[in-house]
């Protein structure tokens, strides 16, 4: 019987951490006053599609601002890349109090199906296309989807 509860513990435990973050840094601003550190989710990293689709993060050094004045430190969010047209777009924002995106968000925006996303052309230099060019370097490799397109387009 203890064989099956630690069975099944470090099977729970195995399965958590291959579904944890894996951030990976991607830029940084050179700005010492507001440091902008730019993150991708190497685990979720998957082509749909024609667009590539990951979980980014975006942190600072000091507490941002939200629109109702709640303060926040880090964001995630998905980013949809058109690696083709070099053109991205993201939806699903949450928001953390914390540098490290842990615990209860302080704000959550749903994530909208992708036929209603507005992608946008990068800036070559910019934290945009920092994250195109990271993301982009998958496109051509045998990745799953971890999403059926069929779901984002309701």
């Amino acid at each position: 019987m203890q064989a099956i509860a630690t069975t099944l513990l470090l099977t729970t435990l195995i399965t958590q951490s291959a579904n944890s973050p894996k951030w990976e840094l991607i830029s940084t601003t050179e700005d010492p006053q507001k440091i902008t550190s730019w993150y991708v989710d190497i685990n979720s990293i998957v082509r749909e599609d024609d667009y590539m689709r990951a979980v980014l993060r975006t942190s600072w050094s000091i507490p941002q601002h939200g629109p109702d004045n709640t303060d926040y430190q880090s964001t995630t969010y998905i980013n949809y890349i058109d690696c083709v047209k070099n053109k991205i777009a993201y939806t699903g924002n949450t928001y953390f109090k914390d540098a490290e995106p842990t615990g209860v968000p302080v704000h959550a925006e749903p994530e909208r199906p992708l036929k209603k996303l507005k992608f946008q052309s990068v800036v070559q230099g910019s934290a945009g296309a920092n994250r195109l060019n990271f993301v982009c370097k998958f496109f051509s490799k045998n990745f799953m989807t971890m999403k059926k397109s069929s779901e984002n387009q309701i």
